[in-house]
């Protein structure tokens, strides 16, 4: 999605809201900022087959987002501009079932979040919501890094040519009968922001509740999961795992999930559409002037 296409859905979207709440006899505005955390899940097909990884879990943040909503009664639409921090971890395993080490994934995305809201419970002072959103969502860095113990893993069998080369063999690298000798690295890069895509969109699906604490502040909770609608690194970066030229990638498909708590605080100010009555003239209350008969 370009920017004039992404610009002409947030028009859209505000037209719509604002003709819904033209219509409606009580509106709730509310702006705010908040801040949470995520946790990551990389459903890669290359990960899970290779023997060299275990999965691990570990926490990003949610450092600052901007919150624009609008509440009618039983539903309302929410804007929610934010930069998310995401990425998964893995524990490098050795020959005996060891854990010598780690693969670090990290992804910074500017996100524009558009929620619809679909109140459960709908109080004058509390609400809690089902929340179903999609989000644009525009990659501002990322990287991944390895870190591992002078240790012995098991590589695929296709390394091994290379990795028998005088490049690798002066690295340390050294292939035996039940695995490789491999040197210590510490935060070795073997993928760079260029190796990602640029733009990813992501669904999403939670619960919100949203506290009314005064006549015009507001704390509100937001627990979603979210998934990527693409993998998240580039064709070209795919294409060289699928021709076997990464030593550290088994070719696979992946998709990011990851689990947003975040929380805010917000000021926010009820209107009610007063219904207009129609001014109604002497003579159309008592109506035409009758004529006398002749």
């Amino acid at each position: 999605m370009n920017r004039p296409l992404s610009g002409l859905f947030l028009s859209y979207f505000f037209v719509f809201a604002f003709s819904i709440a033209y219509a409606q006899k009580e509106v709730t505005y509310s702006v705010g900022l908040f801040g949470g955390i995520s946790s990551t899940f990389s459903n890669d097909e290359g990960v899970s087959s290779d023997p060299r990884y275990q999965y691990r879990y570990n926490i990003r943040t949610i450092p600052i987002g901007l919150h624009l909503g609008i509440d009618f009664k039983g539903y309302g639409f929410m804007i929610d501009p934010q930069i998310t921090q995401m990425g998964q971890q893995f524990n490098f395993i050795n020959t005996s079932g060891g854990q010598v080490g780690k693969r670090d994934i990290q992804q910074t995305y500017f996100q524009i979040p558009f929620s619809y809201k679909k109140h459960i419970i709908d109080l004058s002072f509390f609400k809690v919501s089902w929340v179903f959103g999609v989000s644009p969502a525009i990659l501002l860095s990322a990287s991944e890094n390895i870190t591992h113990e002078q240790s012995k893993l098991r590589f695929p069998a296709y390394t091994f040519t290379a990795l028998q080369s005088s490049q690798f063999a002066a690295l340390g690298y050294e292939v035996e009968y039940d695995g490789v000798n491999v040197p210590q690295l510490n935060n070795q890069e073997i993928l760079r922001k260029q190796d990602f895509r640029s733009f990813q969109l992501f669904g999403s699906i939670g619960l919100r509740s949203d506290w009314d604490v005064t006549d015009h502040a507001r704390i509100s909770f937001d627990l979603r999961a979210n998934v990527g609608l693409w993998d998240p690194r580039s064709n070209d970066y795919l294409d060289r795992a699928k021709n076997q030229q990464t030593l550290y990638e088994l070719s696979g498909a992946r998709r990011d999930l990851f689990v947003s708590l975040t929380l805010g605080y917000a000021r926010y100010l009820s209107i009610e559409r007063k219904t207009r009555v129609k001014k109604v003239t002497p003579f159309q209350y008592y109506g035409p002037k009758r004529k006398k008969p002749k």
